[in-house]
Order: structure tokens, then C-alpha cells, then sequence
């Protein structure tokens, strides 16, 4: 995978699927967990649907570091399911399992509102904090409105989690919140984070002469 341009010379520490095989391997990984406790709680209840969802969940992080991914990114995928099990089992309800859906949306949405009205959009502190933007943009109006827009998309998408999510909760319907997360939540998150990532690699992809697209055009404006 190409590496973007971060402005010293280091590579990031993110990277994201970029082939259909990819984005589709990430999809069914992140499904077995969720798949696994809908097929389970349905016969055994609750707290055995979310024991056997956490054991997919190991199985699948053996996988996937077999296969090269990042050790934190795997831990990070089975704590995630780890925090639905301990929510079904503490709630002791097939729907509960999917609380930490509302916390991490509704986490996401507030991060987003509240950074674009302190000025410091959300996806701007990220992108340079895993150095996807590099430090040649800093102080660049441009930058600024992008992430602006790119914050406020990212607002809309935890809403457009939430509400759907909110309303088949409240028909306690395991399987439906089972379809929405694995077919509509996931995927559209794994699409907002690749479209992050493309509009942020555009704009700063290196020139011929290894500068920025943003900064040689900043460089390029007649001085009053």
C-alpha cells in the first residue's frame, strides 16, 4: 500500500483496507461475534450467547494476527465485544448486548458536535495525531474547512446509527439489531473512515517536487 506523505519523513501507524477483498474480510470478521451470540441466545439465553460471542471473538483475533494484523487493532476488536458480553450478561437481556452501540454513537457524536464548536474539528486532531495529515498543513485555512466538513459527515453518520438503532431496540429485537450493526453500522463506519482517509491523501499527496499539494498551491498565491 502506498504510504502518504507526512512530512517527516516517518510512515503512519493507520492503515486501512483498500482492496473489495479487504473491506469484505473486515466485514465478516467483524460479524462473527454479533452472528454467533443471535444464533445462541436465541436456544441458550443471554449470558451463553455472549460467552460464545467473546470466543468467536478470540478465534477470529487468532486469525487475524496469524494473517498480519496489528496486535492493537485485534485487542482492540476483542475488548469491543468483550464490553457486549459483560452488558448482556450484567443486563441479563438478548438486547443489552448492544448498549455499547449507544455508548460508542453517541460517544462519536458528541466528540464530533463538540469539537467543531471549539473550533478544533475532530478529524483533523485524529489525522495528525496517526499522522495521516501532515505537519505542512498545520495553520492552513483549507485544512481547517475540510476537516470542518469531514467532522460534520462523520456527525451525521453516528446519527444515522443511532436513530435506526434506538427504534429496533426499543422493539427488543435481537435479530434486527443483529442485521443493522453487522449491514448498515459497520459497514458505513468502515466506509467513513476510507473516505477520510482518500480525501485527506488527496489533498496533501506530494507534487513532483515532493511538496504538498495544499501548501505549493498556498505557496504559489501572489504576495500584496
Amino acid at each position: 500500500m502506498t504510504e502518504p506523505h507526512t512530512g517527516n519523513g516517518r510512515k503512519p501507524i493507520f492503515e486501512h483496507p483498500h482492496r473489495a477483498a479487504d473491506i469484505a474480510r473486515h466485514i465478516v470478521d467483524a460479524a462473527a461475534a454479533p452472528a454467533t451470540f443471535l444464533l445462541v441466545e436465541a436456544r441458550w439465553g443471554p449470558e451463553w450467547g455472549a460467552l460464545a460471542a467473546l470466543l468467536a471473538a478470540l478465534m477470529v483475533a487468532g486469525v487475524r494476527r496469524h494473517r498480519g494484523d496489528r496486535l492493537i487493532v485485534v485487542a482492540g476488536s476483542t475488548v469491543l465485544v468483550a464490553f457486549h458480553s459483560v452488558s448482556a450478561i450484567g443486563f441479563g437481556e438478548g438486547r443489552a448486548f448492544y448498549i455499547p452501540e449507544f455508548v460508542i454513537n453517541g460517544s462519536g457524536l458528541v466528540v464530533c458536535v463538540a469539537s467543531l464548536l471549539i473550533g478544533r474539528p475532530a478529524t483533523e486532531v485524529v489525522c495528525r495525531k496517526i499522522r495521516l495529515e501532515p505537519a505542512t498543513t498545520l495553520g492552513d485555512p483549507r485544512a481547517r474547512k475540510r476537516h470542518r466538513r469531514l467532522t460534520a459527515i462523520w456527525s451525521a453518520l453516528w446519527v444515522s446509527h443511532l436513530v435506526p438503532f434506538a427504534y429496533v431496540y426499543s422493539m427488543d429485537s435481537v435479530a434486527g439489531l443483529t442485521l443493522l450493526g453487522t449491514f448498515f453500522n459497520k459497514p458505513t463506519l468502515l466506509l467513513m473512515v476510507i473516505l477520510t482517509v482518500v480525501v485527506v491523501r488527496r489533498a496533501t499527496r506530494p507534487l513532483d517536487g515532493g511538496t504538498p499539494l495544499e501548501t505549493r498551491s498556498r505557496l504559489q498565491q501572489p504576495r500584496n
